[in-house]
C-alpha cells in the first residue's frame, strides 16, 4: 500500500514507460523473415531454422533432414539421425515440401533458395559440402554479400547470377 500519493504517480509513470519500452522492443525484435523454395514458394523455415531435405551424393539411400540456422553466417546445423555425413561429404538439397532440387544446375556443389526479410527478396546460395562454410546473399540489384571462411574458394561469384 502506497501512503504518499506523489510516490504513487512515480510508480504509475515508471510502469507506463516500461510498458512503452517493452512494446517498442517487441516491435523491433519481431522481424518478418521467411525462407522459401524457388519452385513451390512454400516456406522452408520454422523456429529460426531453415529446413532442407538432404541426400548423400555418394549413397542415395543415405538421406534425412538438415536444419540450418536462419541467421546468415551462423553455421549451426542439426542433422536427422538417418543422414550420416562426414566433413567434406557432398549432399543434394531439395525442398521438404515439393521435393524439387535446390541444387545449382551448373554442377558446382551449391544450392539456392529465397530469403524474404521485411518484404525485400534476395537469393541465398550455400555450399552443399558438409562442413564448408560458404554463403552468398544476392539482392535484386545483383549486389553480393559473402559469408564464411570458404568463400575464397569461389573467386568469381558471377557464375550463379
Amino acid at each position: 500500500m502506497i501512503k504518499n500519493p506523489a510516490r504513487r504517480g512515480f510508480f504509475y509513470c515508471r510502469f507506463e514507460n516500461i510498458q512503452k519500452n517493452f512494446t517498442f522492443i517487441q516491435k523491433i525484435s519481431i522481424m518478418e523473415l521467411t525462407y522459401i523454395c524457388p519452385h513451390c514458394k512454400g516456406a522452408i523455415n520454422a523456429k529460426r531454422n531453415i529446413i532442407l531435405a538432404a541426400r548423400s551424393v555418394k549413397e542415395k539411400d543415405n538421406k534425412g533432414l538438415v536444419l540450418l540456422h536462419e541467421e546468415i553466417g551462423n553455421y549451426a546445423v542439426a542433422i536427422s539421425s538417418t543422414l550420416k555425413v562426414d566433413s567434406g561429404d557432398e549432399v543434394d538439397f531439395s525442398c521438404p515440401i515439393c521435393h524439387s532440387s535446390l541444387n545449382s544446375p551448373k554442377g558446382d556443389s551449391l544450392a539456392s533458395f529465397i530469403r524474404i526479410e521485411n518484404n525485400e527478396e534476395s537469393n541465398i546460395v550455400i555450399s552443399r559440402i558438409y562442413g564448408e562454410r560458404c554463403t552468398f546473399q544476392i539482392d535484386d540489384k545483383k549486389k553480393i554479400k559473402s559469408y564464411g571462411e570458404s568463400v575464397s574458394k569461389f573467386v568469381d561469384p558471377e557464375w550463379f547470377l
